[in-house]
């Protein structure tokens, strides 16, 4: 026997209805703040939000037209399918965001305590790469930069030739990067990035561990070129 198919606007109302729910927990909505109150707070809050903030608006003018017109035999306003797909998406982005270990770049180049300075400048240059982070015994312990060794390189000059990474650990700023676990979802991600810039920190890379902890091994990392990638999958 064939289950009957729901009519798209008793679909849309439920999708609708859980991404109202979300920008409620989203906001910490105790109250009853309308809907384009709530878009507004959580807008500045979650990356998707502020991607699909019109489109939201839309919905909900959508929404208020489904309840407003009901008639006893038919809905005035009867939503497309391509708006059950647009709005199932968002809604499917909002409960479930694609995670870290999706957009890593795994086996991240790294360099230890004793690595010499000139091996990873040659892998810099040969490479095309701008940072690195130096590892010792599976943990985490800084990013080295081009602003590292400068800093470095002004306050104790020394031979190239002969140092290792050890002395220019000192000057690494612990404020270039985070450390999250490959679990951790892109949206909270993006959230980093740009508070980072508010604070004018500018995040210069997340590395990602096993379980998120420093002392886990290093399985991938992020950099501020992954951005448009990262921002295209919301």
């Amino acid at each position: 026997m064939q289950t009957e198919q729901r009519p798209n606007s008793e679909v849309f109302i439920d999708l609708f209805t859980e991404i109202e729910q979300k920008l409620k927990e989203i906001c910490g909505d105790t109250y009853h703040s309308n809907f384009s109150e709530l878009l507004r707070k959580a807008r500045n809050i979650n990356p998707i939000l502020h991607q699909y903030a019109n489109d939201l608006r839309e919905y909900a003018q959508l929404r208020n037209a489904i309840i407003h017109t009901r008639r006893e035999n038919f809905i005035i306003a009867e939503p497309h399918n391509d708006v059950l797909t647009e709005i199932r998406h968002i809604r499917n982005l909002l409960y479930n965001p694609p995670r870290v270990s999706k957009v890593m770049k795994d086996k991240p180049f790294f360099a230890t305590p004793k690595t010499p300075i000139m091996e990873m400048l040659e892998t810099f240059a040969s490479k095309g790469f701008m940072r690195c982070p130096v590892v010792d015994k599976d943990k985490i312990i800084c990013l080295i930069t081009a602003k590292t060794l400068a800093r470095w390189i002004i306050t104790k000059p020394t031979d190239f030739q002969s140092a290792t990474l050890e002395v220019v650990i000192p000057f690494a700023d612990p404020n270039d990067f985070i450390i999250v676990s490959e679990n951790a979802d892109i949206v909270s991600l993006i959230g980093q990035f740009k508070n980072s810039i508010k604070k004018g920190n500018y995040l210069q890379a997340v590395l990602i561990t096993r379980t998120g902890q420093p002392n886990s091994p290093l399985t991938g990392i992020i950099t501020p070129s992954d951005l448009p990638n990262l921002m295209e999958m919301v």
